[in-house]
């Protein structure tokens, strides 16, 4: 597969029972560590979920790289936990990132290291919306609240995941501040407005979709001078299609 400096690769993957054959073979691409942490789950569901993003995270990626297989990859974790190849593969070029939520996985390719990505399910937790005015900005909160109840949902999740994608995008996490970035949004959720508090907003580009009636989701970029003339290519992973032999 080609990646070109100007574009971002987005590869979703809905939860389906038909795919969890093919899926489970891939546990054989993991390193052992990755398995353990399998087993932590609290749930078949949630195992499954967390393998899902560890093979498309592997299968993906290597898939860039004529000859590489994907269980020899690496990765490493920044200081707040965001992931990255590791140094052996930085000559590669690739920069990733990867969110799961009940019913979804997704994973973001680009040639730009500040890169995010968040996905919601917008029906798993309704009680999330007491948080806006605790991690929103005012006019955010405002905005939020004068809509009627039964669109506010949505737009909570929006403004969720644009924030979500941004921290994760800056490699800071929560230490990045979800009031920090402002968001004003249309009547259709999308983004019309954003500032920052320590970043120039021309910096960054924001895309937003929904691959579900389920699910919203939101995709962050950082590339001064170059965010314009981005585009994304959005994908379906699916297990049985990757060409890993068990």
């Amino acid at each position: 597969m080609n990646l070109a400096d100007d574009e971002v690769h987005l590869w979703t993957s809905l939860e389906r029972p038909a795919d969890e054959p093919a899926l489970t073979q891939l546990t054989s691409i993991l390193q052992p560590a990755e398995c353990a942490r399998l087993d932590t789950a609290y749930s078949a569901e949630t195992r499954m979920r967390m393998l899902a993003a560890r093979a498309m995270q592997r299968t993906v990626l290597a898939g860039y790289v004529e000859g590489l297989e994907p269980a020899t990859l690496r990765f490493v974790t920044g200081e707040h936990g965001k992931p990255a190849l590791a140094r052996e593969f930085e000559a590669l070029g690739l920069h990733f990132n990867l969110t799961h939520t009940e019913g979804l996985v997704a994973l973001a390719v680009s040639r730009h290291r500040d890169i995010g990505l968040d996905a919601e399910n917008i029906h798993a937790r309704t009680t999330a919306l007491r948080l806006a005015r605790r991690y929103f900005t005012a006019e955010e909160a405002r905005n939020l609240e004068a809509l009627p109840l039964a669109r506010q949902p949505l737009r909570f999740y929006s403004l969720w995941t644009l924030k979500e994608s941004w921290m994760k995008a800056t490699g800071r996490g929560v230490g990045a501040g979800l009031d920090n970035a402002s968001f004003s949004l249309d009547d259709d959720h999308q983004v019309q407005g954003l500032s920052f508090a320590a970043y120039d907003a021309s910096d960054w580009r924001f895309w937003q979709y929904m691959p579900s009636k389920e699910h919203v989701m939101a995709l962050a970029l950082r590339a001064p001078g170059a965010t314009r003339g981005m585009t994304v290519a959005t994908r379906e992973w699916r297990p049985a299609e990757m060409g890993v032999k068990a």
